[in-house]
């Protein structure tokens, strides 16, 4: 355990630079920000939402560190971020199906498919990743709140779901 402590600060960074570096990418490249525009918050979201899946594998290096070390914690920290990622892009995905409508009427009908299919694979990357942080937001949550037990010999015989045949093997070992 000892020596898998020793991955924590790098995979650490790994994780945040994952998260941030797409996001800051995509935010810069939306500036200056139009939030009064459908068309330019239609693009914001089509953007954002190509970005989405470095942050999910961000989150998830994360995750499965902060499980490997059985740091309670961040996985807390990891089950907040995840709830409140869900919900951003829940957010997003409803403000952006409204705009998809407000600006679909502007769309030349030449251009109208690609338009339907660049507003249905955005709407789908954001709704995958919103799942995803919610499942992130879930699972980090009921593990970080579980109280940790140590079971004794005799708690695992009667609580464990291998026979009693298996038990003495275990014990020899």
């Amino acid at each position: 355990m000892t020596q898998s402590r020793q991955i924590a600060w790098p995979a650490y960074l790994v994780s945040i630079a994952l998260i941030a570096i797409p996001l800051v990418d995509t935010f810069t490249s939306l500036y200056p920000f139009h939030i009064g525009d459908a068309r330019w918050r239609f693009g914001a979201v089509g953007l954002v939402s190509n970005a989405l899946l470095l942050p999910v594998a961000g989150m998830l290096v994360a995750y499965v560190t902060a499980i490997t070390l059985e740091q309670r914690l961040v996985r807390r920290v990891i089950g907040f971020a995840g709830y409140a990622s869900a919900a951003l892009c829940l957010a997003a995905l409803i403000l952006f199906g409204l705009d998809a409508l407000q600006t679909r009427a502007a769309v030349r009908p030449e251009r109208v498919a690609s338009f339907n299919v660049a507003a249905i694979t955005a709407a789908l990357k954001t709704l995958l990743a919103g799942a995803t942080f919610l499942a992130f937001g879930v699972s980090a949550l009921r593990r970080g709140f579980s109280p940790k037990k140590k079971r004794s010999d005799s708690e695992e015989i009667l609580w464990s779901s291998e026979t009693r045949a298996q038990t003495p093997s275990k014990r020899s070992s």
